[in-house]
C-alpha cells in the first residue's frame, strides 16, 4: 500500500449559535469547515498542511485521528478506518502545546510511550529512550518532573515521545512552536530522520520557512479544499513557498 492517508469528497461543519435571533438557543447554524477535500499522503513522504487560520487544518488532523467525523465523504488511515485500533498501533501524534501530565516525571512519559511501541526487553526500550532524549537535548532531565520544565524544554518531551520507535505514521501540529532557533534545528532534523527510517510524516506550520525546507509536497488549504500540491522542486523553481502560498490566495480568493 503506497497511501497512507486518503480524503474522498470530504465536508465537515459544526453548528454555530446566531446570536443574531432573539433566542441564540433555539437556532443552530452549521458553520462549513471543510467542503469536498479530497487528498492523498504517499507513503515515506514528508506532507507540510498549510493555510490561513479557521481553513480547517486542526480539523483536517483531528478526522484523521478519528476524534471528529465527516459529514460526508470517505477517509482511509492506513488502509483502516479514522481511530480504528489497527490505526491507532501505527500512529504517533504531537497537539500544539502538548497536554502532557505535569504531576510526574520525564522519565515517566517516556517509559510509558516506549511500552506501547517498542516490543523489546526492557533494557532495549531504556537504551531507546535515552537516545531519543539525547537527541532532543533533554537527557539531563531524566528525573525532572513535567511541571519544571520550561515551555521549550515541554516542546522538546513532546517530540521525543511522538518519534520514540519511529512510527509508521507520525503527525505534528506546529512541532516546532516554542523552540529556540538550536530546538528548531533539532527537531527539523528529526522530522527527516525518522523520513529516512521509513516513517511518513504529516506537519502544520505557520512558518513556511520550516515546511519549505524539509517538506517533499505541501498542500495549500483554503476554504475548505486543497487548493494546490506543491513539490519542493516547484518551490526552488518559482522562488519560495511564501510567494506561492501568497499568489495561490490571489488567485482562489473572492
Amino acid at each position: 500500500m503506497n497511501t497512507v492517508v486518503e480524503f474522498k469528497d470530504v465536508f465537515k461543519s459544526y453548528k454555530k449559535r446566531d446570536l443574531s435571533l432573539r433566542n441564540p438557543a433555539a437556532s443552530l447554524r452549521p458553520r462549513k469547515v471543510l467542503k469536498g477535500l479530497s487528498f492523498s499522503i504517499k507513503r515515506g513522504e514528508i506532507f507540510g498542511l498549510v493555510g490561513l487560520n479557521g481553513q480547517g487544518k486542526t480539523t483536517t488532523l483531528k478526522l484523521i485521528l478519528g476524534y471528529i467525523f465527516p459529514d460526508s465523504g470517505e477517509i482511509s488511515v492506513l488502509g483502516y478506518s479514522p481511530g480504528s485500533v489497527e490505526a491507532k498501533r501505527k500512529i504517533s501524534f504531537l497537539p500544539e502545546n502538548p497536554p502532557l501530565y505535569t504531576t510526574v516525571k520525564v522519565s515517566d512519559i517516556m517509559k510509558f510511550a516506549s511500552i506501547m511501541r517498542l516490543k523489546v526487553e526492557e533494557k532495549k526500550r531504556k537504551d531507546e529512550i535515552f537516545k531519543l532524549l539525547e537527541k532532543v537535548n533533554l537527557r539531563y532531565a531524566y528525573s525532572m518532573k513535567v511541571r519544571e520544565l520550561s515551555r521549550g524544554m515541554l516542546q522538546r518531551l513532546g517530540l521525543a515521545q511522538a518519534f520514540l520507535g519511529y512510527p509508521e505514521f507520525i503527525i505534528l501540529d506546529e512541532p516546532l512552536s516554542g523552540l529556540d532557533p538550536l530546538g528548531r534545528r533539532m527537531a527539523k532534523e528529526l522530522i527527516k530522520e525518522a523520513r529516512n527510517k521509513g516513517s511518513t510524516v504529516l506537519f502544520t506550520s505557520h512558518i513556511l520557512e520550516d515546511i519549505e525546507e524539509i517538506s517533499d509536497r505541501v498542500g495549500i488549504l483554503y476554504k475548505g479544499k486543497i487548493v494546490r500540491f506543491v513539490t519542493y522542486e516547484e518551490i526552488k523553481r518559482e522562488g519560495d513557498l511564501e510567494k506561492i502560498f501568497l499568489n495561490t490566495l490571489k488567485t482562489y480568493g473572492d
